[in-house]
């Protein structure tokens, strides 16, 4: 009996889709490489006995980055019953190498044509029977998104599958890859056929725009906008619904227990601590799920490699570049994901640097947060949550490029393949399942973490050393361990115990900044000394170390506490000299905001005066045409 079945392709060939239908679990897909960093096992649905197991994708054996090392070190160790290799139907030319590396491991194995649907779709005409024949192995066309030959492959893995025979080809496991190639492009022609489609003509004619050297950028600034102004504008409104409906109900409930007699210390812990955490919670809600909606459909429509190769080429000049994008970008989702993406990364050096970068992109929680402080401090202005994604790509440039120019992290910055899908319109059912999933894990584990940290807070801020405070928050464990950090703090114009201890809770979740404050203070806005010290509390959570999720994320990945300890200081400064700047900045305009616009008006002109001189000087001084230039007299006539 095969119990052991491993799927096995290039990136971006369905293998994950394939996994979650033959298991009947959901796994995260992307339309761009470097979602699945790490092997998963599941059972299969119909038998329990047998065991799947999704591996990361790659194009080779080279065995360079830690993903392909992880499917090599898997084959060597393990060794599968069947290997089922997943290969993307319509771009079988370069799915087939992988085949050729596989084929000689003299395991037994079966192809699956994944997107056969889009065979049609897209002009393709595939020869199944030549296709096995050439191989020696069984060939089953599938559409693993619409479950369409799903069975039929289980049945063929389990007891038709074969160890390949290639007469023609004679290479070996992870190498002679010229010589695959070679043996592919001399049968390719036999096996399929290919007309150019609507699809691929609207996808040619949309990239001429999308990822034209000018208009690129602004495109992109544009979709990122969108989609960060969207998710806080009206996620913001209707948590803010959400968060008055909480306070109405808290503010009944304390009235209905007072009117019984209940104990004030009892009422407390039901009103500020259980209803406000509950409240917290769900007034994220809205916020998240229109941001990651919005973040599925980029990456589903094929706009997520696209934008990836944008930030290649514009963040190349600051010394990043290459597969550091990937992480970058994923890492707007959820920071834990971000860093475990940085495993296809091959140089150390810059996988090093990028671990250290990613925590700066806004995940889902972060943004939260800006939202929140949108609402409370300015107005509800969804300009202000959304520069947060651009100050974040501003010091990523900044901060990457200083650690580019230190030794330890040179080199890097290579070239890598980057597969840009076609453009279509993203599957309903993937969109449901991406935001069903989000919604359980933020409920099942921030939801957790945020209502235990409001329950303890309020137990902290109520609690002292001589028993129950009595609402005299100074005699509290709460006020002493923040009374004795504010001072940290105060350059940063936030430099009182309630934000300090904010900053604390956030290293648990971030969204836990937010249920800290409404926990502590009864208005948020009088624990900052400006919209400007707000500001720079924004930052500071943006830039400074993230979650303990993430970091556990990036203690496994970096592999050496040193590194480790000098991420969280790295990250740590960075937070703290921008918040700082911010703050300064901020109180320079609140003060001197005359002063300053004399100053700027004041250099523009002697900038400009500079430069006329100096051209001037270059043209020659034009009293007599006579003088080539310089600071020389004209001479007599």
């Amino acid at each position: 009996m095969r119990n052991v079945i491993c799927l096995i392709g290039n990136p971006n060939c369905g293998k994950t889709t394939l996994f979650n239908a033959l298991t009947g679990t959901y796994r995260k897909v992307g339309n761009f490489p470097g979602v699945t960093v790490e092997s998963k096992e599941g059972r299969y649905r119909k038998n329990k006995d047998i065991i799947i197991t999704d591996l990361p994708g790659l194009y080779s054996f080279s065995a360079g980055s830690d993903d392909e090392k992880a499917v090599t070190d898997y084959i060597l160790k393990n060794s599968p019953d069947v290997i089922i290799n997943v290969v993307d139907g319509t771009n079988l030319e370069r799915n087939l190498n992988l085949t050729c590396a596989l084929a000689s491991l003299d395991k037994p194995m079966c192809i699956a044509v994944n997107m056969c649907d889009d065979l049609e779709k897209n002009g393709i005409k595939l020869d199944d029977k030549k296709l096995s024949e050439l191989f020696g192995v069984p060939v089953v066309k599938i559409s693993a998104l619409k479950g369409r030959n799903i069975d039929r492959l289980m049945e063929v893995a389990l007891n038709e599958a074969k160890v390949p025979d290639i007469k023609e080809y004679s290479g070996t496991f992870g190498k002679s890859e010229g010589a695959a190639y070679a043996f592919i492009e001399k049968h390719i022609d036999k096996i399929i056929k290919v007309r150019q489609t609507r699809a691929e003509l609207f996808t040619s004619r949309a990239d001429r725009i999308l990822m034209h050297r000018i208009f690129g950028i602004p495109i992109f600034i544009a979709v990122i906008f969108l989609t960060y102004y969207l998710s806080s504008r009206l996620g913001g409104a209707l948590g803010g619904k959400i968060t008055q409906a909480a306070a109405l109900l808290s503010e009944k409930t304390s009235a209905a227990m007072t009117t019984r007699g209940i104990h004030a210390w009892t009422t407390g812990l039901v009103t500020d601590a259980v209803i406000k955490g509950l409240s917290t919670v769900l007034s994220f809600l809205p916020q998240i799920l229109i941001l990651f909606l919005l973040l599925t459909v980029i990456e589903e429509s094929g706009y997520a490699a696209r934008a990836a190769f944008i930030l290649d080429r514009l963040f190349r000049t600051f010394g990043l570049g290459g597969k550091s994008m990937l992480p970058l970008t994923v890492s707007c989702g959820c920071t834990v994901t971000g860093i475990m993406a940085t495993r296809i990364i091959e140089d150390e050096a810059e996988k090093r640097m990028t671990v250290f970068l990613a925590p700066f992109m806004p995940c889902g929680a972060k943004t939260a947060v800006f939202g929140w402080f949108s609402y409370c401090f300015f107005g509800g202005n969804a300009l202000i949550s959304t520069s947060m994604y651009f100050l974040s790509i501003l010091c990523v440039a900044v901060f990457g490029r200083l650690l580019k120019s230190l030794k330890t992290f040179g080199g890097g910055s290579g070239a890598f393949l980057l597969e840009i899908p076609t453009l279509r319109f993203p599957s309903f059912k993937d969109i449901i399942m991406v935001l069903w999933t989000k919604i359980k894990e933020f409920l099942l584990k921030a939801g957790t973490i945020i209502f235990s940290v409001s329950v303890v807070l309020w137990i902290l801020q109520n609690v002292g050393i001589n028993g129950y405070t009595d609402g005299n928050t100074e005699e509290s464990f709460l006020f002493y361990i923040g009374n004795g950090i504010k001072y940290i703090f105060y350059p940063l114009g936030f430099g009182n115990w309630q934000a300090s201890v904010s900053v604390v809770t956030g290293i648990l979740a971030k969204e836990a900044v937010i249920e800290t404050m409404t926990v502590v203070s009864s208005d948020a806005r009088a624990l900052f000394d400006s919209v400007y010290s707000a500001y720079a509390f924004m930052a500071f959570v943006l830039l400074s170390p993230p979650c303990v999720s993430a970091l556990a994320a990036a203690r496994r990945e970096l592999k050496s506490g040193k590194w480790f300890v000098l991420m969280i200081l790295f990250q740590s400064a960075a937070g703290y000299s921008v918040a700082l700047v911010i703050n300064l900045l901020g109180m320079l305009q609140e003060r001197f905001s005359g002063l300053i616009l004399s100053v700027v008006i004041g250099i523009i002109v002697l900038t400009a005066a500079a430069l006329a001189f100096k051209k001037n000087m270059r043209s020659g001084c034009g009293c007599c045409g006579k003088c080539s230039g310089g600071v020389k007299k004209c001479p007599k006539k």
